[in-house]
């Protein structure tokens, strides 16, 4: 998951005085601040192109080019991965020519344009051209350390939820989209889990909202602990979350629920004193047995969470089809 730093103003403190109150700046050290290390980085003049989605399906995606060449496509080996049906696997490439950089299309099916002019060759780039694959368009910055930070901060506020750390629901989206696409080419099943915390509102009503978003927090965590390498997790909203694990049939995923439902159960919630109890509801399903895309397999998935909370929630249900 992504991991952002917050650069914090100088601490304030007050003195009373018998006539006023005086504010007085105490200095702190932020020699490991963000400030800090990107002003260090500005001095040294490192200057990386940035390539962000500025219209398409995958607006607001970035993606910062470190290596002497950057791979645009539909790949998961690219650079910029995009989820555009009419761009190539590997549609485009920028190249790092030492005194500049350059973009050369890899002989892609729709080509390949810069502000509206069709590369043919290769193209030398200026910051914030315009570069056109599909029906996608894609800024090209040169961004120093100052740049990238913020673009890293971006990035997290885009595709992480704050308060559990899992990702927000449009990124997970896209990317179980390509796992299915991958699983269909490579004849793997993949998992579903479609996961409702219980006992939500009582904690509300009883403790406030603060209790329950702490709960929300803490169990999101736990699934994000409990998954398996290679899976995602991601926070619907609300006090729901649902995960996708590749590779895993019906009966590992239902494993995987079991684990995550022991884990939830297992954890002391308690919040300024006070000791909570949530349960999790819990459904699991799996591709291709269940599902054959995204939509159809959200349904078998919701089915069997909606059979978990019939059958006196805090449980795993499975699909039954």
């Amino acid at each position: 998951m992504l991991d952002g730093s917050a650069c914090y103003p100088a601490a304030v403190s007050k003195e009373r005085t018998g006539r006023e109150d005086i504010a007085r700046t105490i200095q702190v050290d932020d020699g490991d601040s963000l400030r800090h290390r990107a002003r260090v980085a500005v001095e040294q003049r490192q200057r990386r192109p940035m390539c962000v989605v500025v219209l398409g399906d995958d607006v607001g995606e970035r993606a910062r080019m470190v290596d002497p060449t950057f791979v645009i496509g539909r790949s998961r080996s690219c650079e910029l991965r995009l989820s555009d049906a009419r761009i190539s696997s590997r549609h485009c490439r920028i190249e790092d020519r030492g005194d500049g950089f350059a973009l050369v299309d890899l002989g892609s099916t729709n080509g390949t344009s810069v502000n509206g002019e069709l590369v043919t060759g290769d193209r030398v780039l200026r910051s914030h051209d315009k570069i056109e694959v599909g029906d996608t368009v894609i800024r090209f910055e040169l961004h120093d350390a100052a740049d990238a930070l913020y673009d890293e901060e971006m990035q997290r506020l885009i595709h992480v939820d704050d308060l559990t750390g899992l990702y927000q629901r449009r990124r997970f989206d896209r990317e179980l989209g390509e796992l299915l696409r991958h699983a269909r080419t490579s004849g793997s099943p993949v998992g579903l889990l479609v996961l409702d915390l219980d006992g939500l509102k009582r904690v509300n009503d009883t403790h406030g909202h603060l209790a329950g978003a702490y709960i929300i927090s803490q169990a999101g965590r736990l699934i994000g602990e409990t998954i398996p390498q290679g899976a995602i997790a991601a926070r619907f909203g609300g006090d729901e979350y649902v995960a996708a694990l590749p590779g895993h049939d019906l009966a590992s995923t239902t494993a995987v629920a079991e684990a995550i439902h022991a884990a939830v159960n297992a954890h002391s919630f308690v919040h300024e004193g006070t000791a909570l109890d949530p349960g999790i509801s819990i459904g699991a399903t799996s591709f291709p047995e269940h599902g054959a895309d995204a939509r159809s397999l959200f349904a078998s998935g919701d089915r069997a969470l909606y059979a978990a909370k019939r059958g006196g929630r805090n449980r795993v249900c499975v699909s039954e089809g």
